[in-house]
């Protein structure tokens, strides 16, 4: 036997969801009903054990024998239950381990669990959920929920079932038979789980990462159950008097009900949408007296953080251990760690000046005296969580953390050579960046030392020199736009405080803009600016500015202005030709345009002029010859015919039809048609080509557009439909916009300051936010600069201080956007900054430098919301629903930083896995260890770099303590 496949089905009077399985498996009524199991592949056997049925030796034996593979289904569960089990039988699990408590659970090293397997290639965690996502042709049973809480759950006593609280085998026989078929088919489906995910086994260092994580949970950490019990008591006596004096206040039957107190608020003159903390907090600062006092008890009442004491009661095991708190690769996305029951991942902070005391009083359950020192009770005990985790009798906790792990990844990742001097010379990298933003010194806990976690990421946003502004004068380059010009904003003409020059930044150039990557544009579809860059990837068309901000197009064939491009040389036609035209290409003759109201009038020019081209000042000026070839007059018969067909600037001569390639898509009806009846064609009859099977779309060049007499409305018109905007050909132009999207290039760049009450401006054709509003300035708002008393003038500064210094982690966001999109679209390996990006079997892989790989199920580049480009994959969304999500290069970019952040943490965790781990939270590991040990040992060894991180700075902070606190 070399592996063993099994699935259980149990009953425990213990809530397995809010206790978890160790408690579960505790209780007096614990019992194991079925045993499905399968031998190596073999035919499913279910062992009726609620009917007296023994599992065979041999299998009992495998249990216990580390040289025998066990798989299940979420092996965690089966491992624990068939532990207790195999106590209860007098078996001897561990006989290796010195502590009593570590000995009680099978060795996890011998066990694989499918669930685990299915979560690092991105699928989902449930039994149901991956046979649905893989159409396996046996799906566990729909039935089974029914008889699950049939058979495996207490019922109500009542006076049909006789007044018992647990239903048996023999209460309804029908059912026990369908619950049997049920315990099969869910072994049956984790073994064609297996078969189908054969092809991509689990690395074995991925297996012992598990291992680990199953012996810290087994291991669980202490808590002090009389300091819980007396936080729980605390807290309800405080609930109730809180209670009692909102009541007397509002005169509410229920004051902790929301839209209850809305309408009671609202009735005393305060409109509030939400009560959530931060709108409380605001409107403290402004409300009377008796609508504050009502607002703090309200506040107060509604703290949730403090039913974590409740949470630990439930799920502390007979020795006070809390276990089972860590699911592995719960987010398998990255492959993080989840968190479970108490949730140690999002713990409230704690602020006390003295932990010790407050919690003392809390144990000694001392209202009066919390009341007089700390005054909001419910805030205290919020803060004092952590202090319920306690080490052993005799031992200590050391706890230890990488400083700023994820902003090392970033910046080893990106190369961003400034941060990793910061980090080599031992400074704090969020006060450096906080320093640089907010132009303080930023000391961690010294002198501003709050501003630490604003230390964040700010973004630059402004036009490059030589871009025209729409003025009330004309279009002007931008940096020549004065005060006295007004500029238009979408809808009307504004005044402004002027241009401010920005320095020499990095650009890109999109349908006719340049400006940096994050300078806010407005969108077809959207009714919010996003950023340039996002424009660009998404291949979205910007907004061309008219009457309220609509997009203006000339004529029928709906071709955008903007293509009246006036810097390039003009073409008659840029991709295929469809026929020749009656009137010959040197009769052309200028289209009259109407007018728009508020906007420049467009330009008029002299006639047999290829194009119109646009110009600084409002006023004629002679237009520039094209010196290409144009279609000749046809003089005489036999006369040769050159046409300009314009396709890479060929020339179809119709001597050398027959060189015509296929793939131009010139067929029967294009060159094949007479000039005139009964007169020389353009092809022989040796040289004609055969129908052409393939039709690719005739497409208009993305920069220039001849206007011609015929084929276009005299008459400029609004296009007010909701047709989308037609794509052009991939074949013929998806190297033109990916040059034009990824253009890169310094330039001199300038913004206009408070352009109008909308903050918006027209440059180029298209409108654009001004600087000092949204964006990176509107982040800083956010993140409560103003609040800090900085001035809004000053946040635009801070923001591009940031941004100049930071450019390699702008590009390592858009290289991994390319890099992904290629190798979906060519399913194509493309490396990148040391990350490879695969495509096998309808799987996205993102190898990191760790060996490990991120998996992305049916990845496709395809057409998103705003008429552009997205990669999108399946998978788990924030419904918890198996739906197609959508992502692009910084979310990557973000999966991959915590995902390197995290695999780090794992070697960390490995080479301290001798010091007894208890817990774990995201970069910090806590340690319950013998006082003798030093917390400089246990840094040293949680900073060294993994073999393969070379160049990758690390460093570990830590702290001892007798309970545990956040330094």
């Amino acid at each position: 036997m070399e592996n063993l496949s099994v699935d259980l089905e149990t009953f425990s009077s213990v809530n397995l969801g809010k206790c978890g399985v160790y408690k579960y498996a505790e209780s007096d009524d614990f019992e194991i009903l079925l045993f499905g199991y399968s031998v190596d592949g073999s035919e499913v056997k279910v062992v009726d054990l609620a009917q007296g049925e023994t599992i065979p030796d041999t299998v009992l034996s495998a249990l216990t024998d580390e040289t025998v593979t066990k798989w299940a289904f979420n092996a965690q569960f089966e491992r624990v239950c068939l532990s207790r089990y195999l106590r209860d039988k007098g078996i001897n699990l561990n006989p290796g381990q010195t502590v009593k408590s570590e000995g009680l659970f099978l060795n996890p090293s011998s066990w694989h669990c499918t669930m685990i397997w299915s979560a690092t290639l991105g699928l989902p965690m449930s039994l149901e959920s991956v046979g649905a996502v893989l159409g396996l042709d046996k799906q566990k049973l729909t039935e089974g929920k029914n008889l699950i809480k049939y058979f495996c759950l207490p019922c109500n006593p009542t006076k049909v079932n006789g007044g018992r609280t647990r239903n048996k085998y023999f209460h309804d026989k029908e059912k026990w038979k369908q619950f049997k078929s049920y315990n099969k088919r869910d072994v049956e489906v984790e073994l064609s789980i297996q078969e189908k995910l054969s092809r991509f086994p689990v690395p074995n260092f991925l297996w012992q990462e598990f291992y680990l994580d199953q012996t810290i949970n087994d291991r669980g950490i202490g808590i002090d159950p009389l300091f819980v019990e007396s936080a729980i008591k605390l807290d309800q006596e405080v609930k109730t008097h809180l209670m009692s004096e909102l009541k007397h206040i509002t005169g509410l039957e229920n004051p902790n009900s929301v839209l209850q107190m809305r309408s009671w608020l609202k009735k005393h003159g305060l409109e509030m949408e939400s009560l959530g903390k931060k709108e409380v907090a605001k409107e403290l600062k402004t409300v009377g007296k008796e609508l504050a006092e009502v607002l703090r008890l309200r506040q107060q009442l509604a703290k949730s953080s403090v039913k974590k004491y409740t949470a630990m009661k439930n799920a502390a095991c007979m020795d006070y251990r809390e276990r089972g708190m860590f699911r592995f690769y719960g987010a398998n996305r990255t492959g993080r760690f989840a968190g479970r029951l108490v949730q140690l991942q999002n713990l409230p902070q704690n602020h006390l000046p003295d932990l010790a005391e407050a919690r003392s009083l809390v144990k000694q359950g001392n209202v009066e005296a919390l009341e007089m020192l700390y005054e909001d009770i419910p805030d205290t005990l919020s803060q004092l969580i952590r202090t319920a985790f306690i080490p052993r009798t005799g031992l200590k906790f050391i706890v230890a953390d990488f400083s700023a792990i994820e902003a090392r990844v970033l910046a080893w990742l990106a190369g961003e050579k400034w941060r990793m001097r910061v980090f080599e010379e031992g400074k704090d990298i969020y006060c450096s960046s906080a320093s640089q933003m907010f132009s303080v010194p930023v000391e961690k806990h010294g002198v501003n030392g709050h501003l630490r976690q604003k230390g964040k990421i700010a973004e630059l946003a402004c036009i490059a020199e030589g871009e025209l502004v729409l003025t009330d004068e004309g279009l002007v380059p931008i940096e020549e736009v004065t005060t006295k010009q007004k500029v238009w904003d979408g809808e009307n003409w504004v005044n402004h405080n002027g241009v401010v020059f920005k320095g020499v930044k990095e650009v890109i150039e999109y349908e006719g803009l340049r400006a940096t990557p994050d300078h806010l544009v407005w969108v077809k579809g959207k009714p919010k600016p996003i950023r340039f860059i996002e424009s660009a990837i998404c291949k979205t068309h910007l907004i061309q500015t008219g009457d309220g901000r609509r997009t203006i197009r000339l004529g029928e064939n709906h071709k955008c202005r903007e293509t009246l491009e006036s810097k390039a040389k003009p073409l008659l036609c840029t991709d295929t030709m469809r026929r020749v035209r009656k009137c010959p290409m040197a009769g052309l003759k200028q289209s009259k345009v109407g007018q728009i109201k508020r906007v420049s009038s467009l330009l008029t020019a002299e006639t047999n002029t290829n194009m119109v081209r646009k110009a600084a000042k409002c006023c004629k000026t002679a237009m520039h010859q094209s010196k290409r070839s144009k279609l000749q007059k046809l003089w005489c018969k036999r006369d040769k015919v050159v046409l300009p067909f314009c396709f890479r600037s060929r020339l179809v001569d119709f001597t050398r039809g027959r060189q015509c390639a296929k793939r131009l898509g010139i067929r029967s009806d294009k060159y094949k048609r007479q000039l005139r009846k009964r007169k020389y064609p353009l092809c022989s009859k040796n040289s004609q080509s055969k129908q052409q099977a393939e039709r690719y779309p005739n497409t208009v060049g993305a920069t220039i557009l001849a206007i011609r007499k015929i084929g276009s409305y005299k008459n400029a018109i609004e296009r007010n439909g909701q047709r989308r905007n037609h794509i052009k050909s991939k074949y013929s132009c998806s190297a033109t916009q990916k040059k034009l999207a990824f253009n890169r290039s310094k330039a001199r760049v300038y913004d206009i300051r408070n352009a109008g009450p909308n903050h918006r401006f027209t440059v180029s054709g298209k409108l654009v936010h001004n600087c000092g509003y949204g964006g990176a300035v509107g982040a800083l708002k956010a993140m409560g600069a103003l609040d800090m008393g900085l001035h809004e003038d000053d946040l635009q500064q801070l923001v591009n201080d940031w941004r100049s210094a930071n450019p390699h982690i702008v590009s390592l966001w858009w290289d991994v956007d390319r890099a992904v999109k290629q190798c979906v679209h060519e399913r194509i390996s493309v490396r990148t900054h040391n990350i490879v990006f695969t495509y096998k079997s309808g799987f996205l892989i993102i190898k990191l430098p760790s060996k490990r790989c991120l998996y992305y199920v049916k990845p496709r580049v395809e057409e998103n919301k705003y008429g552009g480009e997205s990669v999108t994959y399946e998978g788990v969304g924030s419904t918890k629903k198996w739906e197609r999500l959508e992502s692009y290069g910084p979310k990557f970019v973000e999966n991959i930083t915590q995902a390197i952040a995290r695999d780090i943490l794992l070697y960390a965790m490995q080479t301290l896995k001798e010091y007894r781990i208890v817990a774990h939270v995201h970069d910090e590991a806590i340690i319950e260890t013998d006082k003798s040990v030093s917390v400089q040992s246990v840094c040293e060894l949680m900073g060294r770099t993994p073999p393969w991180a070379e160049g990758l700075l690390l460093r570990a902070d830590g702290y001892e303590c007798e309970f545990y606190k956040k330094d």
